[in-house]
């Protein structure tokens, strides 16, 4: 802190009486001063208070309408995809049914015009599993199936894979053919219904015939 005030010495250096006067007298002004502003002296200006930054809510995430659903394949209501399981589910079980009571007409009504797999058989049609299924129906006249562990997944609206675990009990006489597979049937919806595309077995668990 600059006073203003020159002092000037003799040529040894000593200070003259006035001149150590006038020095104690500046020092103790320039401390009173300085101790005011360090205590907090009504002239102090006081720091910037910093802005405090208004808190901001994030904006709620919409859900998909009803709307958005039907336009996006990848978006399904539970009751929606509910509702093609039990469907599916349903034509399997009607499936199952035509073959204990060996109507061929109403069980070739499940298949496509074109299956892609039967078996080991590749690209076939509805001829080829008529004839397939129809040595079966004419070999044995008791024909039990039993469908457990039915599991369904859409890969799409008008597509579903369904794997199950088959049991089956065929009878004539002393003629039978029995066993357990793990299967895998494909269907694809066509005109508001259901039809296999794929058949096939996956594990063979028990297998008997004579």
């Amino acid at each position: 802190m600059k006073t203003g005030l020159i002092i000037r010495s003799n040529r040894r250096g000593v200070f003259s009486a006035q001149a150590r006067t006038l020095l104690q007298w500046s020092l103790a002004v320039y401390l009173l001063a300085g101790g005011l502003i360090g205590c907090g002296s009504v002239n102090e200006i006081p720091p910037p208070t910093p802005p405090q930054l208004a808190e901001q809510t994030p904006a709620p995430i919409p859900s998909p309408s009803p709307r958005a659903a039907k336009k996006n394949p990848a978006v399904r209501l539970p009751r929606v995809e509910a509702a093609l399981k039990k469907a599916v589910a349903a034509r399997l079980n009607s499936w199952k049914t035509s073959i204990e009571t060996r109507d061929m007409d109403k069980h070739l009504q499940h298949y496509a015009d074109q299956i892609d797999i039967y078996y080991l058989a590749l690209n076939v049609n509805r001829d080829f599993v008529r004839a397939d299924r129809q040595r079966g129906f004419e070999q044995f006249d008791q024909l039990k199936v039993l469908i457990i562990n039915v599991e369904v997944n859409l890969e799409a609206s008008d597509a579903a894979v369904v794997t199950f675990d088959k049991s089956w009990d065929f009878r004539r006489g002393a003629n039978f053919s029995d066993g357990l597979v793990q299967q895998e049937i494909l269907m694809r919806k066509i005109e508001k219904q259901w039809f296999i595309t794929s058949e096939r077995d996956l594990e063979i668990y028990r297998y008997r015939n004579n």
